[in-house]
């Protein structure tokens, strides 16, 4: 075995250990951490995924099998940065007006702001999670309307091609997301292109765009961008978030609230 080859496992290796890390990485960032060129890096993944140590998606590569996502099922999440959580659900639920009609997407957090929703009253609020229908549901005071899907069960959720036909033919006042990883740099990105693709069109029929999530999901980046970060209106996180971050994000002009 030459040099190069042995500089090839190598580079194949660290990029095994980072994708398995980060859950998720593109060509074009691995092209520019590792200095090669995407084709190298295309022929890497392609080497990798053969070997089992990666999964090939459209783009880069994710981590295989189960574990390919970075988030663990809801139910479990459920469990994390609780306290945080409740904090954010409670100042968002304070953005919401009497009469609004709101697109609240799945998610802990998501969840977490839903519960704050007691204190609401003519709310019509669309969903896609099974969890917020039900927690909308038991307070009774709401109309809520649940889109159709194929049923993700990890997430308790909606999913799909009729999701987002669903979707197209909706009009709400506040689209309230979270955001798996956000970054000043990389904006809002997703796991995978399809729910990129989702997010985006939650993100179309709305009027106002209110992102929702704890500061552990910042600075991060996975496979498929959503949006800029300068497309947010308001951005609810904690008060974990750097000065740095702060700053930037302030000088962004969005609307920050730190609970």
């Amino acid at each position: 075995m030459n040099n190069t080859d042995l500089m090839s496992l190598e580079r194949q290796d660290r990029i095994a250990n980072m994708v398995n890390e980060r859950g998720s990485l593109t060509v074009v960032e691995l092209s520019q951490v590792f200095a090669v060129s995407e084709a190298t890096i295309r022929r890497d993944l392609v080497a990798l995924a053969e070997r089992r140590l990666v999964q090939r998606v459209h783009g880069g590569a994710m981590r295989i099998g189960k574990v390919a996502t970075s988030e663990s099922p809801i139910i479990h999440r459920q469990l994390e940065h609780v306290e945080e959580k409740a904090r954010i659900g409670r100042a968002t639920a304070q953005l919401i007006r009497t009469g609004d009609t709101v697109l609240l997407l799945g998610g802990s957090t998501g969840l977490a702001v839903a519960r704050e929703l007691a204190q609401h009253d003519e709310l019509t609020i669309v969903t896609d999670s099974l969890l917020i229908a039900s927690e909308l549901l038991d307070q009774k005071q709401h109309k809520v309307v649940l889109a159709g899907g194929t049923i993700d069960p990890d997430e308790q959720a909606v999913r799909g091609t009729l999701s987002r036909l669903i979707l197209q033919q909706l009009h709400v006042d506040k689209v309230i997301m979270g955001a798996k990883a956000i970054s000043v740099l990389h904006g809002i990105s997703a796991e995978t292109p399809e729910e990129a693709e989702l997010f985006r069109a939650c993100i179309a029929c709305a009027d106002q765009m209110i992102v929702v999530t704890d500061s552990s999901k910042f600075q991060k980046s996975a496979l498929a961008k959503v949006v800029a970060i300068e497309d947010i209106h308001t951005l609810v996180t904690d008060h974990a978030l750097s000065e740095e971050l702060v700053r930037k994000i302030h000088d962004l002009g969005i609307h920050l609230v730190l609970a």
